[in-house]
């Protein structure tokens, strides 16, 4: 079973899964260049996925990319699930940003902002024109236009974070937490799932099994 999105369950497909595809992929290479070159782990800005290890974070990665880009199903609902989907998004952010900077889309010929305008144009089915005002100009360097745009992409398919929203019921008292997670229809562990400590053959499992879908 696909990914939950606000369109219903469903597989991304076309521009919006290359946009997404493309992110996973160079959250891969932050990950396996942490792990084999001793490199500083890459901050996301979502800490409900930054907190774990490489090796648990490939694994929720894993996790997310065999429903978003797949047919998998992730059973149970989880906090960590939907921080580690926020993620990609933040990934996106951050890889327009640094395009922005370098003044250029770095060693390929197709930039993250032309990826982000067709991932747009996709899910609205119309050009960017007639969705948002100069969105479909390229060239812009305003980093909180897009900032905007991917946000817009992200709430999509991601729909309202109850992961963000459940942040501040981490401590509380246990029947204000057991109220908001079965108004929202949330499982009773939403918030205390974690993902398991994986060996080194476990993490190399989930690198393969991403890189299968990022290069398919």
């Amino acid at each position: 079973m696909p990914w939950p999105t606000t369109n219903g369950l469903r597989t991304l497909r076309g521009a919006e899964a290359d946009l997404v595809r493309g992110a996973i992929g160079m959250m891969v290479d932050h990950h396996v260049a942490e792990l084999r070159d001793g490199e500083q782990a890459w901050a996301y800005g979502v800490q409900w996925f930054d907190q774990w290890d490489a090796g648990q974070r490939l694994w929720l990665l894993e996790r997310v990319t065999s429903a978003l880009l797949g047919r998998e199903t992730i059973e149970s609902s989880a906090a960590m699930f939907d921080a580690a989907a926020d993620a990609i998004f933040y990934e996106i952010n951050d890889l327009v940003q640094i395009e922005i900077e370098q003044g250029s889309a770095g060693d390929t010929d197709r930039s993250w902002r032309q990826s982000v305008i067709d991932a747009l144009e996709f899910q609205t089915d119309r050009p960017t024109e007639s969705v948002a005002d100069n969105v479909d100009q390229v060239d812009r360097v305003d980093q909180e236009h897009w900032q905007t745009v991917i946000t817009r992409i992200a709430d999509t398919i991601l729909g309202v974070r109850l992961y963000q929203r459940a942040e501040r019921f981490r401590d509380a008292d246990y029947k204000r937490t057991e109220a908001f997670l079965r108004d929202r229809g949330l499982p009773e562990d939403y918030l205390t799932q974690i993902p398991p400590l994986r060996t080194v053959d476990q993490t190399q499992w989930s690198i393969d099994r991403i890189q299968a879908y990022v290069f398919a």
